[in-house]
């Protein structure tokens, strides 16, 4: 069985101190100033680090002038020495330097896992499994001078009977979570409270946890019941406990209980969650729980996980959970999946979530000791977005990557680490088993602004030049074109065409058998494979097309006899016709074409203001399977490449459409949807996704969105799984679906799109910063008509929708990353003559 690693964030349970002050409790201890970041850390860390020679590096805590380190390491060298200097599990070292401080060496009997501040300024308590500090009896908890390491005799806690694996400084108070089932005389099931100066038990923290969570007596893993680790909010009013228990006063709190820190008592908080009740590897471990830290804000915290990996399951995982959040069966925000790989520590500033253990990839929800789709390398340690969970661009990597890294702690300053190895990057910065990460030199994550309206909307891949007016997949659903021209429009039962009357039917088939000579080249044989048939002469099935008077078009008809039921000559006869003129009289589709073939019929007429066509009943039911109406004549000017942008008030009022330059020619007119976020157009491209800059006039230079490869890590062999296998990742199975995207927008962590021929709208997770996209695909519940989409955008609380097929630009409201009513036609070309119809729609600078 697996020790669970140590020590929680202690920068944090600091603030706390400060937050019980103001709220008029005693306070106690030095509170730490946030971490405050506005960047990233360094990729490279620092030398200010002495080298520890062995054992694992299980807690830091930063002291100032200094950093005091503990673990289950007993000797350390000053770096560039080999001279080892005896250090049994707690050790000082100048922050400036990294030299060991020769004055802090008390003497501990066993390992150290948690260190925090102490109740006055230069000291801090240990905890952990020892018994004795130099020579005093202190039975898992001290309190020692930061100085000296001398043992505060003021402070003697109670004997606790099993080891102490966290403890959290909260006003006069030291909370204290362990392995115990008494302190001193009176029992404490896993938690405790005593005071900070004297080490008295209180009956402040008196939470008893009880039961394994995974051993039921006859099979898994047996460990000791209690607390692993304790994060408290910053603000000191909530503490979230994690471990191997069940149970928290007797009410089913699996693995993970929220307490409320009131005034008087510690009390278990409205928050409960089922999420991780599932066993997980029962046969290696009792808990899977292995970390767990607050936001610096207090809005979230994050929890991390081992356990093997098993689908449905919060195993192996990083989970961000709403500290406001209240209920019974509560939902993680988002879950971030190794594939297997075990999470030991997380550290969590304003800019990034820092996670560590023993991972080889991130975004990994469908690999199994293997990188599965969406799978991004990441070599022990990775910075995840706050808003996705999503892999950074922040990738030093470590390996060998050993068991892991079992601290990280986030400092005003930067981010250490705690491990049990000695090396960054791939054996490229020798850092004996601690590490720090400076803030200086760090880059500063992508932006996530997004523009909004009033502002201006950009087009980019305006509708091909073409005489065609209108096309129309008759009884089916929408059909892309292949020739670059307009689709075909859906007109199935989830989307009738507003061009024909009521009482007519859809119906489906297979793959037509053939198609004549009449059909054009680049007709998609889709048409064929369902019509739309009328099954009663009152009314008879008419087609009314507005098409301005005078219009000299072509009106073709695209027709198959599919039905087998009549495929007999004679046995399906109907007439058509066209502005009142029969032009196929007792047409025979079986008799003159033959069964299971397509065909057209085009006819060229004047238009009078609307293209009617009616069908008539001879024997049996009339059909139609496509109509298309194009004008006569040379093709309007222009290649479809072409960027617009014009004003808009997200209502009625419409600027002016003004071209961009397109200077490197980019084939806008193969996009499919696109997106600005923080001065980065996204978009799709040729089955991949694209990214440059764009300032509202030029663009950058496009750059492909490739964050599953890493040139320097790709080759790396992870030493696990089988032979050859590197830190290559596979990209999300979102590239496949590129092509047939119609629209897409960026807003809180997440890409939403729609799909050529789909009504449904889709999402996943998506950061700016890496470009990575999501690995799990969403699917919006309830939400459907987004067939016809053709570009889609957000502007705060309303979502708007451009129709592939008529131009016309629609909105509804949105709440709760979800449209909630039937969109409204604000513009298009019947309302304002404006067509917002392009391959890439989307609201920029």
């Amino acid at each position: 069985m697996t020790r669970p690693s140590a020590l929680t964030r202690r920068v944090l349970a600091a603030l706390a101190a400060v937050a019980l002050t103001a709220a008029g409790l005693t306070s106690a201890g030095a509170a730490s100033a946030a971490p405050n970041h506005t960047t990233l850390v360094k990729t490279v860390p620092s030398t200010a680090s002495p080298d520890i020679m062995d054992g694992t590096v299980y807690a830091i805590y930063d002291a100032g002038t200094k950093i005091i380190a503990a673990g289950s390491f007993t000797r350390v060298q000053n770096r560039g020495s080999d001279v080892d200097i005896t250090r049994n599990y707690v050790l000082a070292f100048d922050k400036a330097t990294g030299t060991v401080d020769t004055a802090f060496a008390p003497t501990v009997d066993n390992q150290v896992y948690a260190v925090v501040a102490g109740p006055t300024a230069g000291t801090v308590f240990l905890a952990g499994k020892f018994n004795t500090v130099n020579g005093v009896t202190r039975r898992k908890v001290a309190l020692v001078n930061v100085g000296t390491g001398a043992v505060v005799t003021s402070f003697a806690g109670p004997a606790f009977n099993g080891l102490v694996n966290d403890v959290a400084l909260v006003g006069g108070r030291l909370l204290v979570g362990g392995i115990f089932t008494s302190a001193g005389t009176s029992p404490r099931g896993g938690l405790a409270s005593l005071n900070t100066s004297t080490g008295a038990l209180d009956s402040y923290l008196t939470t008893n946890l009880t039961e394994h969570h995974n051993y039921d007596g006859v099979s898994g893993a047996n460990a000791g019941v209690g607390a692993s680790k304790l994060a408290v909010s910053p603000n000191g009013q909530q503490l979230v406990v994690i471990g191997n228990f069940k149970n928290a006063d007797g009410v089913l709190h699996d693995q993970i209980v929220k307490l409320d820190l009131d005034a008087t008592a510690a009390t278990i908080a409205d928050w409960n969650t089922s999420r991780y009740t599932p066993r997980c590897a029962y046969w290696a471990f009792d808990t899977y729980m292995r970390d767990v830290a607050y936001a610096p804000d207090g809005s979230y915290f994050v929890v991390v996980s081992t356990g093997a990996a098993n689908p449905g399951t919060l195993c192996d995982a990083a989970a961000r959970w709403e500290a406001g959040a209240t209920g019974t069966d509560l939902q993680p925000t988002w879950v971030d999946y190794s594939g297997g790989d075990t999470f030991l520590s997380v550290g969590i500033s304003e800019q990034a979530v820092y996670v560590g253990g023993h991972l080889r990839w991130l975004n990994n929800s469908f690999g199994t000791d293997a990188a599965g789709t969406g799978a991004v390398g990441r070599a022990s340690i990775a910075a995840l977005d706050p808003r996705s969970g999503l892999p950074m661009s922040w990738n030093p990597g470590r390996h060998p990557r050993g068991v892991g890294v079992s601290e990280m702690l986030v400092t005003p300053t930067g981010l250490w680490l705690g491990s049990d190895t000695s090396w960054i990057g791939n054996y490229q910065y020798r850092r004996e088993r601690i590490a720090f990460f400076p803030l200086t030199g760090g880059a500063a994550p992508h932006p996530t602004t997004t523009a909004g309206l009033p502002g201006d909307v950009y087009r980019a891949g305006l509708p091909a030049p073409t005489n065609v007016l209108y096309r129309v997949n008759a009884g089916g659903p929408l059909v892309g074109a292949a020739d670059n021209g307009p689709d075909w429009a859906a007109d199935d039962d989830g989307n009738p065409s507003p061009y024909h009357n009521s009482g007519s039917s859809s119906a489906g088939f297979g793959t037509v058998g053939s198609v004549d000579a009449t059909v054009p080249a680049g007709t998609p044989t889709a048409l064929y494979s369902d019509e739309r048939w009328d099954p009663s002469g009152d009314p008879e099935m008419r087609w009314q097309f507005p098409v301005p008077a005078g219009t000299e078009i072509q009106v073709r008809l695209y027709l198959a006899n599919r039905y087998d039921g009549t495929s007999a000559p004679g046995s399906r006869v109907f007439d058509v016709a066209l502005d009142g003129v029969t032009v196929l009289d007792d047409l025979d589709l079986s008799g003159t074409v033959g069964h299971d073939v397509g065909t057209m019929r085009a006819f060229t007429i004047v238009s009078d203001g609307s293209v009617d066509i009616d069908f008539g009943h001879v024997v049996e039911n009339p059909l139609i399977d496509g109509i298309e109406i194009v004008k006569t004549g040379p093709p309007p000017a222009g290649t479809g490449d072409e960027v617009q942008v014009r004003s808009y008030d997200g209502a009625s009022a419409v600027g002016t459409a003004s071209t961009l330059a397109n200077p490197d020619g980019t084939a806008w007119s193969t996009a499919r949807g696109g997106f600005w976020v923080g001065g980065t157009l996204f978009y799709g491209m040729n089955g991949t996704l694209w990214r440059r800059t764009f300032d509202g006039t030029t663009f950058g230079t496009p750059k492909q969105v490739d964050p599953y490869h890493d040139a320097y890590w790709d080759a790396v062999e992870t030493d696990s799984g089988p032979a050859g296998q590197t830190y290559v990742g596979v990209a999300s199975t979102f590239y496949g679906e590129i092509p047939n995207v119609t629209g897409m927008f960026y807003t809180a962590g997440r890409l939403y799109y729609t799909l050529a021929g789909q009504s449904g709208l889709y999402w996943r997770w998506f950061t700016p910063d890496s470009g990575v996209v999501g690995a799990e695909k969403f699917t919006v519940a309830g939400v459907s008509g987004l067939a016809d989409a053709g570009g889609i955008f957000l502007n705060g609380n309303t979502l708007y929708k451009v129709n592939r097929s008529t131009g016309d630009l629609a909105s509804t409201d949105w709440s709760g990353g979800v449209p909630t009513g039937a969109f409204t036609v604000l513009s298009g070309p019947a309302v304002d003559g404006t067509d917002w119809r392009a391959r890439a729609v989307f609201v920029g600078p």
